[in-house]
């Protein structure tokens, strides 16, 4: 029935006044039967099915279907294009075979095109197939003007979740020789500064590139341990015999511009670098000038090496990041943290994590681990014998450390007795593996999609 009323109404709108398009170019005559407007002005999903595939406690593989609000997903209007899409798609599974709208506005009167293609009046409640774009016209109520929008309802064709890794590489003869390393990222290169049979280097891998083509250079740096590495501004920094070193390309090194000496260097937030010395922790903003930073309490424990350390923005402030430091000391692994705020003065006390029985998910107790900043996460990774340890991965900033295995998790038994890892601009995680010579690199998916457009203008 109503299939024929739209076909009655628009028969009865173009015999009385015409139709010409609704947008800023058309040139229509303003009629004294109504007004002229047409406009699609509000969208919003209603509850929506989702089909989630899974497996049992046998590993059978099986499927089950839940609700979700459409509301989570907003529909912006392109009126210029005549355009009508979630930008943020679906998750994976969404069905779109039957979508309702929970609510609706226009000015006008609002049809689409079904499936057959024939057009029939829009009405609350409708369930209507998305699975292909649908076209829906607005008519003016004096039936002189119409606009027709395409309506897109957008669903992930991947698990944005996902981890997804690659092995770029195996075998590599100049990194199965190294014992020790650290790496950072810098102009679509990676460094990796390590020990080779006891020997220091610099590696550069042009990631961008074949990364199999690294340039290997020898560093004549007494005293030399990967751990006191750090990329602080556009610069690497490091220690010889106390005495601090700086470098633009990690090869050739100099001496800095200050009278600081320091037994490690063991931190860096985005606008800090952070020494100890004599049990005691350093901070300065240009590697020249040397404060005394405050420690709440057991200086003692401090690490004393295999230092490791990353900083991120609280989500909430931007001004402040929580930077941890991590390490290893005469109990074993150490976990520090520190808050900064960026627009004040640098007044927060380092504090110490407690470990092991008196935490549930405690900082990693094993080998070579390593901490890394990541999709506004901590990541931690050691070594197990010589493979890679589980991702320990913690959403509070250090209070709590969980072992991944489902979600957040890389290729299980990956061979390494040692390894560095960092993040290029494309928020590829770099896993560089001692022993084994193998190069990972690993993605959530989510992270590599790209924004769509949610302000027009002409």
């Amino acid at each position: 029935m109503r299939k024929l009323l739209v076909k009655v109404v628009i028969l009865a709108l173009i015999s009385s006044f015409g139709m010409t398009s609704c947008n800023s170019e058309t040139d229509y005559t303003t009629t004294n039967y109504g007004s002229n407007h047409c406009a699609v002005t509000y969208m919003l999903l209603g509850t929506l099915y989702r089909d989630i595939h899974t497996q049992n406690s046998s590993g059978k593989d099986s499927v089950y279907t839940t609700t979700m609000s459409g509301s989570q997903y907003m529909l912006y209007i392109d009126q210029y294009k005549g355009e009508i899409y979630n930008p943020d798609s679906l998750p994976l599974g969404t069905r779109t075979d039957k979508v309702v709208f929970s609510s609706v506005s226009y000015d006008g009167i609002l049809a689409y095109r079904t499936e057959n293609g024939t057009d029939t009046l829009y009405s609350t409640g409708d369930t209507i197939d998305f699975t292909n774009p649908r076209l829906f016209t607005c008519f003016s109520y004096s039936g002189s003007a119409k606009k027709t929008y395409t309506v897109h309802i957008n669903v992930h064709q991947v698990n944005t979740e996902a981890f997804v890794w690659n092995q770029v590489h195996q075998g590599l003869n100049h990194l199965q020789a190294l014992t020790s390393q650290r790496a950072f990222y810098k102009g679509d290169t990676i460094y990796v500064f390590a020990l080779a049979d006891n020997a220091p280097v610099r590696i550069a891998m042009p990631i961008k590139e074949n990364v199999a083509s690294s340039i290997v250079d020898t560093l004549s740096l007494a005293g030399f341990k990967p751990e006191n590495v750090q990329q602080f501004g556009n610069k690497f920094y490091t220690l010889e015999n106390g005495v601090l070193m700086t470098s633009s390309d990690g090869a050739a090194w100099t001496a800095a511009n200050t009278t600081f000496t320091a037994d490690a260097l063991v931190a860096v937030s985005s606008t800090m670098i952070f020494a100890t010395k004599e049990g005691k922790m350093y901070h300065s903003e240009d590697a020249v000038n040397w404060e005394l930073d405050e420690i709440e309490s057991h200086a003692d424990k401090l690490p004393t090496s295999a230092f490791t350390s990353a900083w991120a923005p609280m989500l909430f402030n931007e001004n402040f990041e929580y930077l941890i430091c991590g390490g290893t000391n005469a109990d074993g692994n150490v976990e520090w943290r520190k808050v900064i705020d960026n627009k004040g003065h640098n007044t927060e006390p380092w504090s110490l994590y407690q470990f092991g029985e008196e935490k549930a998910y405690p900082y990693p107790a094993g080998p070579n681990v390593q901490i890394l900043a990541y999709d506004s996460k901590m990541f931690a990774m050691g070594t197990e014998g010589d493979t890679l340890s589980l991702f320990y991965v913690s959403t509070d900033m250090g209070r709590t450390w969980r072992p991944q295995r489902n979600s957040y998790q890389h290729p299980h038994a990956i061979k390494a007795s040692n390894f560095s890892w960092a993040i290029d601009d494309e928020k590829y995680i770099w896993i560089i593996c001692g022993g084994s010579g193998e190069i990972w690199r690993g993605r959530i998916n989510r992270l590599g999609f790209q924004p769509n457009q949610t302000a027009f203008t002409e």
